[in-house]
Order: C-alpha cells, then sequence, then structure tokens
C-alpha cells in the first residue's frame, strides 16, 4: 500500500515536470520581473528630472522675461507628464507605461531644447552637462529594460503554444503577454543642438 503510495507521487511528479507547469511558472515570473525593471529605469530617468529642472531655473535666476516665463511653463508641463509617468509605473500597465514614457520624452526634448536656447551659458555649465550624460545613460538603460522584457515575453509566449505545454497553459489560465511597444521617437536618445 505504502509503496502504490510513492510510486503514484513519482508518477504525479513526473507527470507535472512534464506538463510545463513549473517552466511556465518561472516563465512568468521572469517577465514580470523585467517589467517591474523596465518601471525602476522609468523612475531612475524621473529622479533626474527635478535635477535638470532646478538647474535650469537656476540659470533663469538670471535672466527674466519671455525665456524665463517659456522655461517656467516648460518644468510645468515636464513635471506633468512625470507624475504621469509614476502614475503608469505604479499601475503596472505595460501600454500606459509606454503612453506616459512617450509623453514625457516629448516634454523632454522640448524642455531641454528651450532651455539651451534661453540660457546658453549651461552648454558649459558642468552640471547641466553631467546631468545629459545621465539622461543619456538613463535612456540607454531603459532601453535594455524593455528588450530584455520583450526577450523574455517571446520566450514565454512561444513556451505556453507548444505541446504539451499548451495543455497546461490552458488549463492553468496562462494568457500571452503583450510585449513592450514604445511610442514612436522615443527609442531616440534626448539630444541637444550646442552649434545653434
Amino acid at each position: 500500500m505504502r509503496l502504490r503510495r510513492v510510486a503514484g507521487l513519482m508518477l504525479i511528479g513526473v507527470t507535472l515536470s512534464g506538463c510545463g507547469y513549473n517552466r511556465i511558472q518561472e516563465l512568468d515570473e521572469r517577465t514580470e520581473e523585467l517589467k517591474s525593471n523596465i518601471g525602476v529605469e522609468l523612475t531612475n530617468r524621473n529622479s533626474l528630472i527635478p535635477n535638470l529642472v532646478a538647474t535650469v531655473q537656476g540659470a533663469a535666476e538670471f535672466e527674466r522675461g519671455t525665456y524665463t516665463e517659456v522655461a517656467q511653463a516648460r518644468a510645468g508641463q515636464l513635471t506633468q507628464a512625470q507624475q504621469a509617468l509614476q502614475q503608469a509605473v505604479q499601475s503596472g500597465d505595460v501600454e500606459q507605461m509606454a503612453a506616459a514614457e512617450g509623453q514625457l520624452n516629448g516634454q523632454l526634448r522640448a524642455f531641454i531644447q528651450v532651455a539651451v536656447e534661453a540660457y546658453p551659458q549651461l552648454r558649459a555649465q558642468q552640471n547641466f552637462m553631467a546631468l545629459q550624460d545621465q539622461l543619456a545613460e538613463s535612456e540607454n538603460r531603459i532601453s535594455v529594460a524593455r528588450r530584455d522584457y520583450n526577450e523574455a515575453v517571446r520566450a514565454y509566449n512561444t513556451y505556453i503554444r507548444q505541446f504539451p505545454q499548451a495543455i497546461t497553459a490552458r488549463v492553468i489560465g496562462a494568457e500571452r503577454k503583450e510585449p513592450y511597444e514604445a511610442p514612436p521617437g522615443s527609442e531616440e536618445v534626448p539630444v541637444v543642438d550646442f552649434g545653434g
């Protein structure tokens, strides 16, 4: 009787390992981890933005007038886009994160362009240049995080469509995951033209 019970448990173990359940769980956890990494990198970039805004506003203290007002308006729009991205990251919705990232990228490019045009002395300021470098590095890390996530999604989606895992996936409700699709232009690193 006991031997049958042990043999039965071993048979169930072999059957479960052959159905792909554990591998589905492993791939699912990996995709969730990598999705979280995208959020971490987007949040890290977000933390650089207040420094950029403060640097430009510090330069604005030396000048008043139209450029200052434009820079402050852009800073407000940038802050709103930054808050929208934080909410999207907290939601964990990949599509919402991509849309908010696109909005922030557009505002960031516009802010940097206006700032450099309004305050040419920023071009030579070490803090501004360091922030530009950090933003470029951050964009690269975001790009790598998106690529890693999409590779994990591809592996997961492919695995749950193969036999016999497709049966297990259907039984446990494992569904296809959507890859991260960044909005158009978001793959471009914000660039400031120092020649103009």
